[in-house]
């Protein structure tokens, strides 16, 4: 069963600053709570076809991740897919479109759980947590890239 979490928020800067800081993983950290740590070669935009790996706690339970950037159309989407050591898929997408203040920055949150008992543990808390937890980052992102 899948769950779809979805975000947005208008952040007072241009789509170029954002998106450059939203899609460079090596910065996640600095705004996405969830996120412990990032492994990669290199820092910067993960274009399609990159991978790399990453630490994270998201609604209370930690696990590592095996990203692959599926998609990144400059200044308007970019998407990675994850599986988690649990057997969980996760696919995360940022779009970034012109808003009146700066950038309007959306966050779409889809994740699949491996059995039954996991799936009756997400209808109880975690959705609840991890939406929590994903309206809580694009307040620091924001919070973040404001302060300059």
């Amino acid at each position: 069963m899948a769950t779809h979490i979805y975000n947005a928020i208008e952040i007072q800067r241009p789509v170029r600053q954002v998106f450059d800081y939203a899609c460079s993983p090596t910065h996640w950290p600095d705004w996405h709570p969830p996120s412990l740590k990032l492994y990669m070669d290199h820092a910067g935009i993960a274009t399609s076809g990159t991978r790399f790996e990453e630490d994270v706690r998201a609604g209370g339970r930690t696990g590592h991740l095996v990203w692959t950037v599926t998609e990144c159309q400059d200044l308007q989407r970019w998407t990675g897919q994850a599986t988690v050591d649990n057997g969980a898929r996760l696919t995360v997408s940022y779009q970034f479109s012109a808003a009146p203040a700066g950038t309007l920055f959306e966050r779409h949150l889809h994740y699949d759980l491996p059995n039954p008992l996991l799936n009756i543990l997400n209808f109880l808390i975690l959705r609840r947590r991890i939406a929590e937890e994903s309206a809580l980052s694009l307040r620091q992102l924001q919070a973040v890239l404001e302060a300059g």
